[in-house]
C-alpha cells in the first residue's frame, strides 16, 4: 500500500490530539507525516519527536517541496480560509479543520481554487462516523418510533473557557466550535443543504472572551422537519444525552455509548375513532382520553469513541479520504455541503450580532 505523504499545519489541540493522535496510532496504515509547520518551538519539538519529520515555523516552506500528497490545515480558525486558499492555489490537496471559513463567498473561493488546480479539498467533519450516529440512522430508517416530528440535539456541560476559542477575531464561539459538527449532522438528517427557517439565540454565559458560549437554534426545513440544537455551558447535571428524538409512535434518547427507545405498535394500540361529544364513564361522570398504551422499551449498546480524541472517527475519515484519493471513492464531506453549513452560521450570526471587544495583541 502506497502511503499518503502528509504535512501538518499546527500542532495544538486539533493538530496534536486529534489528527496527530490518529497519525501516531496503530490504526494509521495509510499516512506518513513528512513535514509540520508550527510557530511554537516547543510544539514543533514535540512533533519532531512524534514523527521524526521536518519542521518549519511557516507553512509556506511546504511550497519548496515535491513530496507532499496532503496538507492538514489545523491552524487557528480565522486562519483556515487564507491558509487553505494559499495551499490550493499552490496545487496542494487540503484537509481543513472546521469551521472552514467565515462566509459562503469564501467557501466558494476555495471550491473554485480547488477545481482550478485539480486539488482534493475536504473538511474534517468526522462526527458522522460515530457508532451512535450510524446506529441512530439505522433505527430511524426502520421507523422504530414512527414518523419523526422533532429532533433535539444538545451539547451540555459546565465550562468556563478563557482560551482563543472564546474570541470573535479568532472565529471562535460555541456555534463554530461545538455546534458545527451537530449542525452538519442535522443537515444530513434533514437530507437537505437548503437554508432552513431559523430562530436562534447566542449569548455569553461563562466565558471571558467576546464570542458566545451559549447557543440555541430552531431549524425548520421546507418539508416540515424540525430540529433544535443547543450548546449549554452551565449544565452541571449534564447526562451526556446527545439527541432526543420524538416520533408518532414513541421517543428515542441517544448517548455516545447507548441508544434508548420506547415505542408502541398500531396492532396493539389502534387509534380510537373520533368522538364529537364529551367523554364520560359508564356512571355518567366526565372521562378523559385514555390510550392504554402498551409500551415496549429497547436499549442498544454502541461502542463509544473517546470524546475529544475521536480516534475511531478520525481513522474512518482518513481511510475514506485515502480511498477517495487512491481509488476514486466519492468524497464523504464535500465543500459544497459545508458552504451550505456556513450559510446557516451566517444567518444565526445575523440574528445575534455580538460586539467585537478584543483584537490580536501585537
Amino acid at each position: 500500500m502506497n502511503k499518503l505523504r502528509v504535512a501538518l499545519i499546527g500542532y495544538g489541540r486539533s493538530g496534536c490530539d486529534i489528527h496527530g493522535a490518529f497519525l501516531r496510532s496503530p490504526a494509521n496504515d495509510i499516512c506518513t507525516v513528512v513535514a509540520l509547520a508550527e510557530y511554537d518551538p516547543a510544539r514543533a519539538a514535540v512533533a519532531k519527536e512524534h514523527f521524526g519529520c521536518d519542521t518549519y515555523s511557516d507553512y509556506r516552506e511546504f511550497f519548496k517541496r515535491d513530496d507532499i500528497d496532503l496538507v492538514v490545515n489545523a491552524s487557528y480558525s480565522n486562519e483556515h480560509f487564507p491558509v487553505a486558499l494559499d495551499l490550493l492555489n499552490h496545487g496542494l490537496n487540503v484537509l481543513c479543520e472546521k469551521p472552514l471559513c467565515k462566509t459562503p463567498e469564501q467557501a466558494q473561493q476555495l471550491i473554485d481554487a480547488a477545481k482550478a488546480h485539480n486539488c482534493v479539498f475536504t473538511i474534517f467533519h468526522q462526527y458522522r462516523y460515530n457508532d451512535y450516529y450510524d446506529k441512530m440512522l439505522e433505527l430511524l430508517d426502520k421507523k422504530v418510533i414512527g414518523d419523526i416530528k422533532l429532533v433535539r440535539a444538545r451539547q451540555s456541560f459546565f465550562a468556563r473557557r478563557y482560551d482563543w476559542q472564546t474570541l470573535l477575531y479568532r472565529e471562535g464561539g460555541a456555534m463554530r466550535n461545538n455546534a458545527a459538527h451537530t449542525i452538519e449532522q442535522i443537515m444530513h438528517l434533514a437530507g437537505s443543504d437548503e437554508l432552513p427557517k431559523i430562530y436562534s439565540r447566542m449569548e455569553i454565559w461563562n466565558s471571558v472572551g467576546d464570542a458566545e458560549d451559549y447557543m440555541f437554534a430552531v431549524m425548520e426545513y421546507s418539508d416540515g422537519k424540525k430540529f433544535e440544537v443547543e450548546v449549554n455551558p452551565s449544565d452541571a447535571y449534564a447526562d451526556g444525552c446527545l439527541f432526543d428524538i420524538y416520533g408518532t409512535h414513541g421517543a428515542m434518547k441517544v448517548y455516545s455509548s447507548k441508544i434508548l427507545y420506547k415505542y408502541f405498535t398500531d396492532e396493539e394500540c389502534p387509534m380510537f375513532p373520533l368522538d364529537h361529544k364529551s367523554l364520560h364513564k359508564p356512571d355518567g361522570s366526565p372521562a378523559y382520553c385514555t390510550n392504554n398504551i402498551k409500551w415496549h422499551e429497547e436499549t442498544v449498546a454502541v461502542s463509544a469513541d473517546v470524546m475529544n480524541a475521536f480516534g475511531k472517527c478520525s481513522s474512518r475519515f482518513y481511510h475514506d479520504l485515502y480511498a477517495h484519493m487512491t481509488e476514486g471513492k466519492p468524497l464523504f464531506i464535500t465543500p459544497e455541503h459545508v458552504k451550505a453549513q456556513i450559510a446557516i452560521f451566517n444567518e444565526i450570526e445575523r440574528q445575534n450580532p455580538l460586539p467585537v471587544r478584543f483584537s490580536k495583541p501585537e
